[in-house]
């Protein structure tokens, strides 16, 4: 397409696009064959048969690859010792650094071979060398790209990355030159090259178009952090022993692909805005450059401002692409930086398109003295003829003011010549920038300006035609609008409060201020599926559960994007918790509505009753009240008998004695008189 810009001036693409149906898809296994992942290799190999009958539903032109990684066979990151360096752990192979096992071939066989066949290895530190496999993976010829296909590399692992300036541990200070380097699909130039940076990996998949899913076991917050700085990739959860890796690729598939983006390379002479219309909102998006949750067969329309902001030094064509992963559109642009009419040979005296009464200038008339109007078809005067009047009150929009032509424009052969090009109307009090708003596009491209207001096209609303009348607002596999819990305002959902209950997301569906949400009605499923207890799994009705759900390590970060956290009693009296969040897919078969579910694999149990602490304080307490009750005890008696004996004190102080005969004394002489005795003395 070609364009010609001038300084200052901007100029408004159009361009439409259509998400293909039964687009190739080029998925390559890239995974890490360290020891620690030897349980998730013998699953990838087993379900192999599931992963190409995931990619068959998807598309019927697929193809499949595998290749694997250790680290850079140079110490500290591989023992090279003569002990270590063929057997660097009990039945391993050899460390390498990046072996390519098949290049992307049709079928599941052989994938199913490679995967089994490859051999686990070992290095010595805890990050991997995954950087460069991932490289070499995305810019060797040898793995088999194809140029019109979606291309994936699933990149799986379960510990964290060396990356670049890591390569001087070893002595290694050359940066890599983002080349292949395979040889018999080994990579061989590990010991020349540094590990890539992430904007390596970054800037080789957007220019090779190519999708990476990170797909860990752990790490979450790194890898969720690089997934933010390598604009093609998205990352999830491989629960233990990857035995979810089918689902994720299919969740991660699905996010990729629904989002179409537009991107570019101009210079710094230009400036590009964006604007999208998506079909599933149909709302006009400014300073946007992307759509989410696109389906195949899905129309896009984005509308692209560009404006030359100065004028190249060279003054040469300028070829800009502008692109998404699959397609590109290359803008020929010439740069419009002089005018050659500005020459005097270049004017016409007397022109006939001046009524003869002027010199045609670039397009202009310059009239004579005594002529004018934009064709030079007035007679002119200096004096306010009857003529010129009428002319002037035929210029006003209200007679009885005396602004001609509502101050926007002159009044000529009484008619209004307006002096801005987006001011028109009779009087010119109409402003076609009162219907343009984001990049500049009159109601939106889905109506028509009719003096300052828009009249949209059918389908269309909103004061710039911007809001398309359609499902935007209800979710798949129902039919109420915003769930019923609020109303659709431009293509989106604004949810209101209902006896005292506030709703939210995207359809108003969840509803985090009641007291579970929809936690209860997954409860069953998570029990019976993760933990084997509950009310489904003592009648073995696991099978009816129509959810699927992933089992990770935390559940830390998933509240933050948007999912709600549960939490219940388990059987055995311990807590288990899991979140929930809609995605916006159906379910096959039933079209119900698919949910994200993560549930924690560990479950919090109470701590169990400390019996020795329990004891110690048990015999501690009946000490104590034991030496308490006796302290008790002895207080009491002393009080007693001090008052007792204070008592008789005071009553032997206050006694008075008297003489009395003890009427138990016998006195010691006994006098008895003989009663035969005459009282004579002898």
């Amino acid at each position: 397409m070609k364009l010609r810009l001038r300084k200052g001036v901007p100029q408004n693409l159009t361009i439409n696009y259509r998400l293909a149906t039964d687009y190739p898809v080029d998925l390559y296994y890239l995974m890490d064959l360290s020891k620690s992942m030897e349980d998730d290799k013998n699953n990838v190999a087993e379900v192999g048969y599931d992963l190409a009958k995931l990619l068959s539903s998807l598309t019927t032109q697929y193809r499949l690859g595998f290749g694997s990684f250790v680290d850079k066979v140079l110490m500290p990151f591989s023992d090279t010792s003569p002990t270590k360096i063929d057997n660097p752990c009990e039945g391993c192979a050899a460390p390498y650094a990046f072996k390519n096992h098949l290049s992307l071939s049709d079928g599941y066989q052989l994938f199913k071979s490679s995967v089994s066949g490859a051999q686990i290895s070992g290095n010595m530190d805890s990050p991997e060398g995954g950087f460069d496999a991932l490289m070499q993976a995305m810019v060797c010829q040898d793995i088999g790209w194809r140029q019109q296909a979606r291309k994936i590399i699933v990149f799986s692992t379960d510990d964290k990355f060396h990356y670049a300036g890591d390569g001087k541990l070893a002595g290694i200070i050359r940066p890599n030159d983002e080349k292949c380097h395979l040889t018999d699909n080994m990579y061989t130039d590990y010991d020349k090259y540094d590990y890539p940076s992430i904007a390596q990996i970054d800037k080789v998949a957007k220019e090779r178009q190519i999708n990476i899913i990170f797909a860990v076991t752990g790490h979450e917050d790194l890898y969720e952090k690089l997934h933010e700085l390598i604009e093609t990739s998205s990352y999830g959860l491989l629960s233990e022993g990857s035995s979810n890796v089918v689902h994720l690729v299919q969740d991660q598939y699905q996010k990729l692909s629904s989002v179409v983006r537009l991107s570019d390379n101009s210079s710094s002479e230009l400036r590009m805005e964006y604007s999208v219309q998506c079909e599933t909102n149909g709302t006009l998006q400014y300073n946007t450059d992307s759509c989410s949750e696109v389906q195949p067969g899905n129309n896009i329309t984005f509308y692209l401002n560009v404006t030359a902001k100065e004028c190249p030094m060279d003054g040469e064509t300028r070829y800009i692409e502008v692109n998404t992963l699959q397609d590109k559109l290359v803008l020929e642009i010439d740069f419009v930086c002089s005018c050659s009419c500005d020459t005097v040979s270049q004017n016409i005296p007397r022109s006939d398109n001046c009524s003869g009464n002027g010199t045609m200038v670039c397009g202009v008339c310059h009239c004579e003295d005594q002529y004018r109007g934009e064709k030079c078809q007035c007679r002119s005067d200096d004096t306010e003829t009857s003529e010129s009047v009428q002319d002037a009150t035929r210029c006003k929009a209200d007679p009885d003011k005396d602004e001609v032509c509502s101050g926007q424009g002159y009044c000529s052969c009484g008619m209004c010549v307006c002096r801005d090009p987006d001011i028109h109307g009779t009087y010119c009090n109409c402003n076609r920038l009162k219907c343009q708003s984001g990049l500049g596009i009159e109601c939106s491209g889905h109506g028509t300006c009719d003096c300052n207001e828009c009249m949209c096209h059918q389908g269309y609303t909103g004061h710039h035609c911007e809001c398309k009348d359609s499902t935007a607002c209800i979710p798949s596999g129902l039919t109420e609008e915003c769930s019923g819990h609020g109303e659709c305002v431009c293509g989106k959902c604004k949810c209101r409060q209902e006896n005292g209950v506030l709703y939210t997301g995207r359809y108003c569906e969840d509803c985090p201020s009641c007291s579970s949400g929809r936690c209860f009605e997954f409860r069953d499923c998570v029990q019976c599926q993760h933990f084997s207890s509950g009310p489904l799994s003592q009648h073995s009705l696991c099978h009816t559960c129509n959810i699927t759900s992933n089992i990770i390590d935390s559940l830390k970060g998933q509240q933050t994007r948007g999912a709600s956290l549960c939490n219940f009693e388990d059987d055995d009296g311990c807590y288990f918790f899991f979140t929930y969040r809609y995605n916006n897919r159906l379910s096959p078969g039933d079209d119900t509505p698919l949910y994200d579910i993560y549930v924690q694999r560990q479950k919090q149990c109470p701590p169990p009753p400390p019996v020795l602490a329990i004891s110690f304080g048990l015999v501690a307490g009946i000490v104590a009240i034991g030496v308490l009750t006796l302290i008790i005890w002895k207080i009491f008696t002393t009080i007693h008998d001090r008052r007792e004996y204070e008592k008789f004190q005071q009553e032997s102080q206050n006694a008075q004695w008297a003489t009395e005969d003890n009427r138990l004394y016998v006195a010691p002489v006994t006098t008895n008189q003989n009663p035969a005795y005459n009282n004579q003395n002898i």
